[in-house]
């Protein structure tokens, strides 16, 4: 009888004490989960670190398609932090055919590619954009035209104004978008 009421206190104790250790320390973890319903959730890793923008305000993940002069243009958009702190990531297309669910390559900045890019300070410290001899890739994993729903993944590495690669991995996005 006393080792089980002795078990029974040691059992007690332990499922009552907060363990440091329950939040994982791996950045992969704090990324919000791949849905498809239009959560508006936007996450990356920059360089390894979780990089996930606010649900609201300024800042909050953003997106649009829209049809005009005859193309289709994208914009997906991100940022976190503030002035010379400000990190952003683009994602986008102009003048590209109707999108469908299917993988993208993350090319140079100019009209019928879609591109990815990563901008510090607003894009005055830093401007870094793919290239076509550096490709990313972007995944439309869902298109939903009747609910105005945009999901997929992404992942790129551009170079940054002073000669760094920057590894931007295991992003996702599932938003709402505008048109």
């Amino acid at each position: 009888m006393k080792n089980l009421l002795l078990l029974l206190t040691i059992t007690l104790t332990l499922s009552c004490c907060k363990k440091d250790d329950d939040q994982s320390t791996n950045p992969i973890d704090q990324l919000p989960p791949a849905t498809q319903t239009g959560e508006q959730t936007f996450g990356c890793l920059i360089n390894g670190e979780a990089f996930v923008p606010p649900s609201f305000g300024s800042n909050s993940p953003s997106a649009f398609y829209q049809f005009v002069n005859g193309a289709y243009t994208l914009g997906i958009s991100a940022s976190k932090g503030g002035g010379n702190e400000l990190k952003s990531i683009l994602l986008g297309a102009l003048d590209v055919p109707n999108i469908i669910e299917t993988n993208y390559l993350l090319k140079s900045e100019q009209s019928g590619n879609f591109i990815g890019k990563y901008l510090i300070g607003g894009g005055i410290i830093s401007n870094s954009v793919t290239t076509d001899e550096n490709p990313g890739t972007l995944i439309i994993t869902n298109f939903d035209q009747d609910n105005f729903i945009i999901s997929g993944s992404f992942e790129f590495t551009v170079i940054d104004n002073d000669g760094n690669e920057v590894h931007i991995t295991d992003g996702r996005f599932d938003m709402n978008y505008t048109n």
